[in-house]
């Protein structure tokens, strides 16, 4: 509960827009970097044109959504799904703004947050360092962290159409980081990331960028 004179940001700052937007460039790969990350996403991409529907899982404030709309500009559909309520109008904003004539929606909630998130199948999904960084921050054994994940994952599958694509840029385990599934939870290597995404359903899984510990895996529904 919020004492008197204090903000709701207190306890958790980065709920707040603006400071979200400030450190999520700063903290993991530093300001030069994770504009480049991102970067790297939207170049991996497939041709994106006025047919095609981005679901950004996860969008924050919509930056990776809004570069991939500069990117292409005939985008038709985007929705965007974050459970923060003012980031989403941020983002909502933002995408309408870019793209006047593309059909874009917020949806409020977050993977594996309730029974089964299922939105309209998109061409493309993009998630942007949101599942590692859940996984990790929930707490628990690693055996709890990948109960999580994998009802993210199936959330995401159900959401990308036959022939879509999955992109996941994140951030994964240090390269010290042991332990199996009753030690405390910690993000995952590479191949134990792909594994994942492979058992959920999606082929054609493959590391498409990698710059130390930052990836971006992309996989295919058949």
């Amino acid at each position: 509960m919020t004492a008197v004179g204090e903000t709701p940001w207190v306890n958790a700052p980065w709920e707040h827009p603006d400071w979200y937007d400030i450190h999520d460039i700063t903290w993991t790969a530093g300001p030069g970097r994770e504009p480049e990350h991102y970067r790297e996403m939207v170049i991996a991409l497939p041709p994106l044109d006025v047919g095609d529907h981005l679901l950004d899982a996860g969008c924050g404030t919509g930056k990776l959504a809004a570069l991939v709309a500069l990117a292409y500009p005939k985008l038709g559909r985007v929705t965007l799904l974050e459970p923060n309520a003012l980031k989403l109008e941020r983002a909502v904003a933002k995408l309408r703004e870019l793209l006047p004539k593309a059909r874009v929606e917020g949806v409020p909630g977050g993977l594996a947050d309730r029974a089964g998130v299922t939105m309209g199948p998109a061409s493309v999904v993009i998630v942007g360092s949101v599942l590692m960084p859940i996984m990790e921050l929930r707490g628990g054994s690693l055996g709890d962290g990948l109960a999580w994940l994998r009802a993210a994952l199936a959330d995401l599958v159900r959401c990308v159409r036959p022939g879509g694509w999955l992109y996941d840029l994140e951030t994964l385990a240090a390269p010290w980081a042991r332990g199996g599934p009753t030690d405390p939870v910690r993000r995952l290597t590479l191949p134990e990331l792909t594994d994942e995404i492979a058992c959920a359903g999606l082929d054609a899984v493959e590391c498409a960028y990698r710059f130390r510990d930052r990836v971006i895996v992309k996989a295919r529904q058949s």
